[in-house]
């Protein structure tokens, strides 16, 4: 029973901590009332007492100081300050009080008043105005307690994070690296029995490795995308969709880039977001057939992987990407076929599978992306009827006038 007891009290160490705030108003009250009550217990005057300038006097030696404590215990009652502090607080508190209370004690035996009324008038003074600078004191040293044991948390999060990424960019080198390795050697044998003979069953095969190291590209930048970010620079957006665009095969689908706003960002990861983006609606936003809508879903990469012919030449057809800006972000639509609603939430998960049999990564690389800048990112149907990409919650930075945009808004084609 005792072991039971122990082991609860190690849990909860003080519950009765919890009830500090209460109990520091109560004493707020009761200094008060007892400065109030000593006054007219000792005067004659009665109410007409209240208009002299004695009163005033009395009140103003304990009301500043005993509101003061009430207040404090009102706030701390309603404070984000841990109730493990209170204790702390709580012996501040009682000692300041004590302290200056038995230091004027001394004093009055010292030197008294010759009056009961003012010795117990002083002995109130003393008690109201050591319990509100403990009780002051008790506060600043807990917040600062507080602040330092969450930069410690943030710190060792912080250490955690980097250590776990550590460990799984080492894991995602080694096993890509061992997979290569085969991956090599039997795309060579099969490149060497091409020359010899071609069939369409090498032709496959050839294929699925081709598509094989694709995937192996998007796995690393997958494994490395999700880092939280800690260092950012100022990007201009124009500029960086602009490049992005021309890194993708596009055929003849055109971009129509509309921002203008500069932003906190990893460039490298903001350039590998956009190239997803787009590499996703040039390969699935064909608007020559609406019945595609259903697989209108991403197989992006971060590589520079070109698309397959037959890809691009039914995902590019008229196909128009426009990148424009909204309140608290920006956005990437296309007037392609769209991704069905019940698909939305899925098609951002790592690996999810397209009805063609390949494992997307694109978009679970996006989202990654934009939750390792703290970013929101939601998936709606563009004005197009296609598919339009929202991140959100983003910090831009105002332009200055040197820097503001005066290129044309001409969309690019190329």
């Amino acid at each position: 029973m005792r072991v039971s007891q122990t082991n609860a009290e190690v849990t909860h160490p003080d519950r009765r901590s919890d009830r500090l705030p209460a109990l520091i108003q109560g004493v707020g009250f009761f200094l008060l009332l007892g400065g109030v009550g000593n006054y007219f217990y000792f005067s004659d005057a009665g109410l007409p007492a209240l208009l002299t300038a004695d009163f005033v006097v009395s009140m103003l030696a304990v009301v500043p100081f005993a509101a003061a404590i009430i207040v404090g215990g009102f706030w701390l009652d309603n404070s984000k300050i841990d109730p493990d502090q209170y204790r702390r607080i709580g012996v501040w508190f009682a000692g300041g009080l004590v302290a200056f209370l038995l230091l004027n004690v001394v004093m009055i035996f010292t030197w008294p008043t010759g009056s009961l009324g003012e010795d117990i008038g002083w002995a109130l003074f003393a008690a109201v105005v050591g319990g509100a600078g403990g009780l002051v004191m008790g506060i600043f040293e807990a917040r600062a307690i507080s602040r330092a044991v969450e930069a410690e948390r943030q710190r060792l999060q912080r250490e955690a994070i980097e250590q776990r990424n550590e460990l799984l960019d080492e894991f995602a080198a080694v096993v890509a690296h061992d997979l290569r390795n085969p991956l090599n050697v039997a795309s060579g044998q099969v490149e060497l029995e091409r020359m010899d003979r071609d069939s369409k069953h090498l032709q496959a095969a050839a294929t699925a490795m081709d598509r094989m190291e694709t995937l192996i590209d998007r796995t690393l930048t997958l494994a490395r995308s999700g880092h939280v970010i800690s260092d950012t620079e100022t990007v201009a957006l124009a500029e960086l969709v602009d490049g992005c665009w021309e890194a993708v095969p596009t055929m003849d689908g055109t971009l129509e880039n509309e921002v203008t706003a500069v932003i906190d960002a990893d460039p490298d990861r903001l350039r590998h977001l956009f190239e997803n983006l787009f590499r996703n609606a040039v390969e699935h936003g064909s608007t020559g057939s609406q019945t595609e809508s259903d697989d209108s879903v991403e197989h992006g990469s971060t590589g520079r992987q070109s698309p397959s012919a037959d890809t691009l030449e039914r995902g590019s057809v008229d196909l128009t990407v426009r990148v424009g800006e909204m309140a608290g972000g920006f956005y990437v639509a296309d007037n392609g076929s769209g991704i069905p609603p019940a698909k939305r939430d899925a098609v951002l998960d790592d690996g999810y599978t397209t009805t063609d049999g390949e494992g997307g990564l694109g978009l679970a690389i996006v989202q990654r992306i934009v939750e390792a800048h703290g970013w929101e990112i939601d998936i709606t149907e563009s004005d197009e009827g296609g598919t339009r990409f929202e991140i959100t919650n983003v910090t831009k930075t105002p332009r200055s006038d040197e820097d503001t945009d005066t290129r044309s808004k001409t969309p690019i084609q190329p």
